[in-house]
């Protein structure tokens, strides 16, 4: 299946329906109509805005708990499931601007939206890096391992780098003792003072700020690694 069935699309489907999709498939494409927005149950996500040359900027991942898909008009991204992926689909914000469950979702959209803010301001490589595994483990509420589903590739064209400066980061950490990799897909934050230092001041700062979701399911999908 790409993207969402010809039923849904109608609007046939009822509203706050459950929806599973597999690793790699279109969740919503870039253009089509803000009529819903979604909440991740299981699995992970990435919105992508494809520029007319071609070129792919990830402008965001998505873990159990957190919301995408949130706005109104025609959507600038696309959505797609990064492993096999359960969400519930929620009607757009439309009819009630107060609603609790609206707001908490727009509170939540816009945390999203302020961390990639902040990933992308890091100077260089080992900043962003740092910042984005700090990130991860707060999004998770990780304690131990944090699952990496997506790809190096995915990884790299959200920080706005190479495939190569990712993988030549993500081993320099591993040989300063910062992290350990426990596969291609799992990875234990072992000095988290030392990816602080790194992050700067300004982003540890940032992410004690930010809302912690509860603990996160056992991860279950296919990741590519590196």
């Amino acid at each position: 299946m790409q993207g969402l069935s010809a039923e849904f699309q109608r609007g046939a489907i009822p509203q706050d329906t459950i929806l599973k999709f597999r690793k790699g498939e279109i969740i919503f494409s870039q253009g089509d109509p803000g009529d819903c927005w979604f909440e991740v149950i299981s699995g992970t996500v990435r919105t992508c805005h494809f520029h007319v040359d071609g070129h792919r900027q990830l402008t965001g991942f998505f873990y159990q708990g957190d919301v995408f898909g949130v706005g109104y008009g025609s959507r600038d991204a696309a959505a797609e499931a990064v492993t096999n992926t359960i969400l519930t689909r929620r009607p757009a914000l439309g009819g009630d601007p107060d609603s609790l469950g609206q707001n908490r979702a727009l509170e939540r959209a816009l945390d999203s939206a302020n961390q990639c803010i902040f990933l992308l301001g890091r100077r260089n490589a080992n900043e962003r890096v740092a910042a984005f595994l700090l990130i991860a483990a707060k999004r998770l509420s990780a304690l131990g391992s944090i699952p990496l589903p997506m790809t190096r590739g995915d990884i790299a064209d959200h920080l706005g780098l190479t495939i190569h400066t990712v993988s030549r980061t993500i081993s320099g950490f591993v040989r300063q003792g910062l992290i350990e990799l426990e596969g291609p897909q799992l990875c234990r934050l072992v000095d988290l003072d030392g990816l602080r230092a790194i992050a700067g001041e300004e982003m540890g700062v940032a992410i004690d700020n930010m809302r912690a979701m509860q603990p996160r399911r056992t991860f279950t999908g296919q990741g590519a690694g590196a």
